[in-house]
């Protein structure tokens, strides 16, 4: 498939029968949750269950006294990317300063970096907020990123001075080491230097889940989860008789609504057509290895990143789109290693109803390796899934109302939060908040950044189809 009929393409709905994430081998009690009878007509509805639909909803109910709100999941209670992804929760846009200052200027570059970094912090207090540390096994550590070329080390290196020049606040945010300590000290071996910087780990289910439920049972009459409700398409028609002007249609039956908020990420071109190639969807592979006692558990301590030129064999056509993530269970000692390594046909593409066998021979290969271990040296394989991010032209995400021109639909009722490019946990929670207040009529632009927004310099300049093309054409 070319790289345009790729982008382009209809995502579709969120596959019936995806693969078995880890992370909700044991499901919670909501998982299934649904009303007897699909609620007629609510304020607000959400479509998405993960961390960006639980950030809207929770917003609007604490700030709103008597909004009425539905969130509905396609399949099960948080099934999609929050419910799939790496466990990370880790920033960054230090990394991409450079270009984002290039691209948008150095003060929006900073606030980038503040709202990625200040995201975590929200995340780790949402976390104890709702007594969930022990629960989803949070743990509050560096990253250590590391880089497997001198280009791409000299590259964030470059890109570390000059946030700190022109932000002196952030001095000291980064810790630069040379390839020697990055061996004796972190026991990482292959690289050509590192860098520490404040991030963590979570088991996101768990989270996101344990909110849901305390939701509910403080707004039992303005909440409702409908789960297993896909919806099929979103209508405007506004009636005399009806005080909600936007229908959406599902399996179970049609549900009213004056407000719309898509937090679909990779799946948002489904019902917004007139989004398919600013949004795209891209698949990711994540494992489950056990190191046993090869290597020490450092998993209270530290989390890891591996970052190398994205690169394409000849005779595959296999890509390597440049960044591993490593994360491990302080308590069982499970390394948790994720990045993709596939053809783009197989990567740019909603499907996660199988994980391609490929692609978890080359993350059972490649982790070992790191920690100085032989080819032979595999560890078990506990566990291994795919998931579906959505991903956007300049690397941003999408937060804001839509436009009639982007729904196809009359109403100014439809908003969304989406395209987090894989980095959803440093931005989706105050991401959903943000497209929340601004449902509520509230300003937000003192701290989200406008760069995320849809103003029509980005949308003829910077998140165009072309654009996304062309990313595509260079792997």
């Amino acid at each position: 498939m070319a790289p345009y009929d790729s982008v382009t393409a209809d995502p579709g709905l969120p596959r019936p029968n995806p693969t078995h994430s880890y992370w909700q081998r044991i499901p919670h009690a909501l998982a299934d949750v649904q009303s007897p009878d699909l609620p007629g007509d609510q304020d607000i509805a959400i479509i998405g269950s993960g961390i960006t639909g639980l950030a809207v909803a929770k917003t609007l109910l604490e700030h709103h006294p008597t909004a009425t709100v539905t969130v509905l999941e396609a399949r099960a209670l948080c099934s999609g990317a929050t419910g799939r992804n790496g466990g990370q929760m880790a920033a960054n846009a230090g990394e991409q300063y450079s270009s984002l200052a290039e691209s948008h200027g150095a003060e929006t570059a900073g606030k980038i970096v503040d709202f990625t970094f200040r995201n975590l912090e929200k995340m780790q207090e949402l976390i104890r907020e709702y007594d969930a540390v022990e629960l989803s096994e949070m743990q509050s550590l560096r990253k250590l990123r590391v880089f497997l070329t001198q280009g791409k080390f000299d590259e964030f290196k470059e890109s570390i001075a000059r946030l700190e020049a022109y932000h002196p606040s952030k001095r000291g945010l980064y810790t630069i080491l040379d390839a020697d300590t990055v061996v004796k000290d972190h026991g990482i071996h292959g690289t050509f230097g590192g860098a520490l910087l404040p991030a963590g780990t979570v088991w996101p289910y768990r989270l996101v889940t344990r909110v849901f439920a305390a939701l509910l049972e403080k707004y039992p009459n303005r909440l409702k989860l409908e789960t297993h409700t896909p919806v099929e398409s979103v209508e405007y028609t506004p009636s005399p008789a009806a005080s909600n002007s936007y229908v959406l249609r599902t399996p179970r039956g049609p549900l009213r609504a004056g407000h719309v908020i898509h937090c679909t990420n990779g799946y948002s071109g489904h019902l917004l057509p007139k989004l398919r190639g600013l949004i795209h969807p891209f698949k990711g592979t994540m494992t489950v290895q056990d190191p046993g006692n090869s290597v020490p558990n450092r998993g209270a301590a530290f989390s890891w990143g591996f970052h190398y030129p994205p690169s394409c064999d000849p005779e595959t056509k296999r890509v390597g789109y440049g960044l591993y993530y490593l994360g491990q269970s302080a308590k069982s000692g499970y390394f948790y290693f994720g990045g993709e390594n596939a053809r783009v046909d197989e990567s740019v593409t909603a499907d996660d109803s199988f994980v391609a066998e490929h692609s978890v021979d080359h993350l059972q290969s490649v982790l070992p390796k790191f920690f100085g271990r032989t080819n032979t040296s595999n560890w078990p394989l506990v566990s291994s899934w795919s998931g579906i991010m959505g991903e956007s032209p300049d690397g941003l995400p999408i937060i804001g109302r839509l436009s009639s021109r982007l729904t196809g639909r009359e109403g100014g009722g439809e908003w969304i939060a989406a395209a987090f490019n894989g980095y959803g946990m440093a931005n989706s929670l105050m991401s959903g908040k943000a497209l929340a207040l601004m449902v509520l009529g509230k300003d937000v632009s003192s701290w989200l950044p406008i760069a995320y927004g849809l103003g029509e310099r980005r949308l003829q300049e910077t998140l165009t189809i072309p654009r996304a093309v062309a990313a595509l054409s260079k792997l």
